[in-house]
């Protein structure tokens, strides 16, 4: 059965679940809008499982004065993780974290590069601080505009429509946006996560060179189909990091925890 658990540091609370048992760890970070839950299919793994909820998830929280003008800083992030190795006694461990916990999952690899044991993205988020996705969020135009549209989503869908109509936007985009905006809670935290994680900016060079001195092996696993974290800006981003661009694509979208998904790439983990 797994144990739900907090750690806390300052302002913030990070709940996570254990389970499984066995002499390796396995960290994992799950995606916008899921939950540590998704990784349950590694309770009779032969590992035990340390699953985080991401902020805004689960019971995890930054202060909600911390969301818009005063975004939280990786410097302020790393101490509340930093405890929950602590409290676990983990010294070494494998990293899993599925999109937006890739995120969180590089800049933990550029802090705690010598508690990583092996580090394995799927259709991670963080990889390009320079797309519009990113980049919109650091600009107070657009903050205003989300706030806008989150008492109308009606007029964000109808902009989605029309930029798919002039090729702007890809169709699982569109899709994506009418997913986060049809229901005014995952509305609301699509906003959060938005604009209180804009400043947690993953350093590809930084990760390459940590990678290449402590030896970890390293591994992006994308959808061959996904149109959100699209299996390009992989390549772009260990291109940015100086590894080899070589990715593993499985026959998938970005659900990599629908039924049936699981199976195409629990086969590439190292655990």
């Amino acid at each position: 059965m797994p144990v739900f658990q907090k750690v806390m540091f300052g302002p913030f609370i990070l709940s996570y679940q254990t389970f499984g048992a066995g002499a390796e760890t396995v960290l994992c970070l799950h995606g916008h809008g899921r939950s540590s839950a998704d990784f349950s299919f590694l309770a009779d793994a032969g590992v035990r499982v340390i699953a985080i909820d991401l902020f805004f998830h689960g019971e995890s929280v930054i202060p909600e004065n911390r969301i818009d003008g005063n975004p939280v800083s990786w410097a302020e992030i790393a101490p509340v993780f930093d405890q929950l190795f602590q409290q676990e006694n983990i010294d070494r461990c494998h990293f899993l974290a599925f999109s937006q916990g890739g995120r969180f999952a590089l800049l933990m690899l550029q802090h705690f590069t010598d508690r990583v044991q092996t580090f394995t993205l799927l259709a991670p988020d963080g990889m390009d601080n320079r797309s519009f996705y990113n980049w919109s969020s650091r600009q107070g135009f657009f903050r205003k505009l989300f706030h806008y549209w989150q008492k109308k989503p009606e007029k964000l869908q109808r902009m989605a429509d029309i930029a798919l109509k002039l090729k702007l936007m890809r169709p699982k985009v569109r899709d994506f946006v009418y997913h986060f905006s049809s229901n005014p809670d995952t509305m609301l935290r699509a906003s959060r996560t938005w604009m209180a994680f804009r400043q947690l900016q993953p350093d590809p060079v930084l990760i390459g060179r940590k990678v290449r001195q402590y030896h970890i092996p390293f591994q992006i696993i994308m959808g061959k189909y996904d149109q959100v974290i699209r299996p390009q800006q992989a390549l772009l981003f260990l291109k940015r990091t100086g590894l080899p661009q070589e990715i593993i694509e499985i026959e998938n979208g970005h659900d990599f925890f629908k039924p049936g998904s699981i199976a195409k790439f629990r086969k590439f983990l190292p655990f």
